[in-house]
């Protein structure tokens, strides 16, 4: 007997190993360095929105640069009670995506092996994609794991008509469409699959349409209550960003390996292999949940490219927009990974899993920014296309040259100097800081200059308010006033960035530098592009060696 025991409990523990690996590696890699990365690029769209509006046009607007109006309803509500922070508005996708990595699991222990669950953790945990969305203040790892739920409470309420799984898909369903529109297709194919299995079963296909109605109503209800506003009032806005962006072979192959977190043909073709390889061992044990999964991810996926959402062109929007279906895509190819080594020794097993996840990791793109300190992990430098060949923001913007103020602070410890680097845009092709952060390698703070600069608040600049704090910025305002709050170097850039791609307004920086010099004195380094002034004795002290 105790024998027997041992032998139930060793493969259990073997696995759980595996498991607790995968979830310690998925919370430090969406965990490192997160107080300090700085918004970017569509996380704006939500400090945009709430700087002037109350909570009645957030929850009744999409707006043009479209927010997720529950996000933007929470980040409201923080900055009125000043608790508004860049890591609090990323929290709500953090706790979705580490969640994931437990929660799927959890959900699929009747239908997969331990072997296939431990793998598939491993891979959610270290999806290079899946990390960055549950790093950044945008909704699409609290969607996919709300997607994950609903899909499969529905397949659970479908063939057992329990009430819990019911009320988990009415749940997730709603928040999900109110969090992003885009997961509507996922959400609601369901319907229709099941709809169109309901016919075929004979005197029973009226009373199963009727049950399908009645849930349909339901579902609807609290959807119509959330996006029925904003539709009305946003339509024109909706629609002009609908019917303009196209797919292309290119563009799905590119968001494809960009969404399995490879940029090489080689582990591409083997990941899918492995994906084709286990629906196919689950479809002999399971034919309908996967004929279920597989419709649902190639219809709501088809049908978001037909929309032609805007700039769907590029692969990393496209990606993002198919999220909800890679966890299953993942899921089928840990499916693979256990048939393939099903006949090994368990410890075998686990010692591969473990090295080819190593080596994944290493051969994707994280290794090569999760630097200290990277405060711009979040940029599309990064994230654009994991393959430089195909990332514009290496092919199109300039790498260089850094200025020489970059390469003397290079030359002291890491970490051990803070600046603040002003004007500031929020589009990153207009900003270099990542290109020179990855040289100097100090802390950097973002620089609001309006409205000293001549500039009104206008995208991406907002005026000092109690009502904003932000850990990651800095008012030229308030450093002007002595409170400069850690900031060793005001670093004021003299143009645009890069010259040849003038922003629609750039601040008079030239203009606004007598008041600069008047309060901080001469700058303490200047160059075609940047002036720079000491803000406290440490800088003052840097400086004096430099001469």
């Amino acid at each position: 007997m105790i024998a027997g025991l041992r032998k139930a409990v060793a493969p259990a523990a073997a696995w759980w190993i595996v498991f607790t690996i995968a979830l310690a590696a998925g919370v430090f890699l969406r965990c490192w360095q997160l107080g300090s990365q700085i918004l970017i690029d569509d996380e704006w769209h939500a400090i945009q929105k709430l700087l002037y509006s109350d909570y009645a046009g957030i929850a009744t607007h999409f707006g043009v640069a479209d927010y997720s109006i529950p996000l933007t309803l929470y980040d409201r509500f923080l900055s009125l009670h000043g608790g508004l922070s860049e890591w609090r508005m990323r929290l709500p996708m953090l706790l979705s995506g580490i969640a994931l990595i437990a929660v799927a699991p959890w959900l699929m222990r009747r239908r997969a092996t331990p072997a296939a669950l431990a793998t598939w953790s491993v891979l959610l945990a270290i999806s290079p994609i899946m990390v960055y969305h549950s790093r950044t203040a945008r909704p699409y790892a609290i969607t996919t794991l709300l997607v994950f739920v609903a899909i499969v409470a529905f397949f659970e309420w479908w063939q057992r008509r329990e009430r819990r799984w019911a009320t988990a898909y009415v749940f997730a369903t709603f928040l999900a469409g109110w969090l992003h529109l885009i997961t509507l297709p996922y959400l609601l194919m369901p319907f229709a699959f099941c709809a169109g299995t309901a016919l075929l079963r004979g005197r029973e296909r009226w009373r199963d349409l009727a049950h399908l109605l009645l849930f349909g109503v339901i579902v609807a209800l609290p959807l119509a209550a959330a996006l029925l506003p904003p539709l009305l009032n946003d339509m024109g806005a909706l629609a002009a960003k609908s019917e303009t962006g196209y797919v292309t072979v290119h563009s799905v192959y590119r968001a494809s390996m960009l969404a399995l977190g490879v940029h090489q043909a080689l582990p591409f073709t083997v990941l899918l292999a492995l994906s084709g390889l286990g629906a196919w061992s689950w479809w002999r044990r399971e034919a309908q949940f996967v004929a279920y999964v597989v419709t649902i991810v190639a219809v709501a996926a088809g049908a978001v490219m037909l929309a032609h959402p805007a700039w769907v062109q590029n692969p990393g929007t496209l990606a993002r927009y198919l999220q909800p279906s890679l966890p299953f895509v993942l899921l089928f190819a840990a499916e693979g990974v256990a048939v393939v080594l099903s006949r090994l020794a368990l410890a075998v097993q686990a010692a591969i899993i473990v090295f080819a996840a190593v080596a994944l990791f290493y051969a994707g793109p994280m290794p090569g920014y999760l630097y200290w300190p990277n405060q711009l992990m979040g940029h599309p430098y990064f994230q654009a296309d994991y393959d430089p060949a195909f990332n514009p923001y290496y092919t199109l913007l300039p790498t260089g040259p850094v200025p020489s103020f970059y390469h003397r602070l290079s030359r002291l410890p890491a970490g051990s100097l803070m600046l603040v680097e002003a004007p500031w845009s929020i589009v990153s092709y207009q900003d270099p800081e990542q290109l020179y952060q990855a040289v100097h390698r100090q802390f950097v703070k973002i620089g609001m200059v309006a409205p000293e600069c001549g500039m009104p608040p206008a995208y991406g600049q907002y005026p000092e308010t109690r009502d904003m704090r932000l850990r990651e910025v800095r008012h030229l305002s308030a450093i002007l006033r002595g409170e400069a709050k850690g900031a060793d170097f005001l670093v004021m850039h003299l143009h645009a960035w890069p010259a040849y791609v003038p922003p629609p307004e750039w601040p008079d920086v030239r203009g606004c530098l007598p008041l600069v010099e008047a309060k901080l004195g001469p700058a303490v380094y200047r160059d075609r592009d940047l002036e720079v002034f000491a803000l406290s004795a440490k800088a003052r002290s840097i400086v004096s060696t430099w001469r």
